[in-house]
């Protein structure tokens, strides 16, 4: 499999639909993603933040060869975007 930053954006509508619960993300939370054949992958949440709508640093593919997901919406409050960085786990 590739490395690389798999970047997923999504609306926020504040109803608790699509990505309007990033917010209660967490470090150390974990992710899963399943492909088209059903096999999973889990991901470990390492940052949460905020940055100005126009800011794409955090969609960088300079992931120094690992893989990781990042998961971006609206703040429909402040102009502003909510990030979630998450790396991948090792399988167990």
């Amino acid at each position: 499999m590739k490395c690389g930053n798999f970047c997923i954006a999504g609306h926020n509508y504040n109803n608790y639909q699509f990505f309007s619960r990033l917010k209660k993300l967490n470090i150390g939370d974990v992710i899963d993603i399943y492909d088209v054949k059903g096999r999973k992958i889990s991901y470990e949440v390492y940052d949460s933040f905020e940055t100005d709508y126009d800011d794409l640093s955090c969609i960088s593919q300079n992931t120094e060869g690992k893989r990781e997901i990042t998961l971006v919406t609206c703040n429909n409050i402040k102009n502003r975007r909510r990030v979630i960085k998450a790396k991948e786990m090792p399988l167990s």
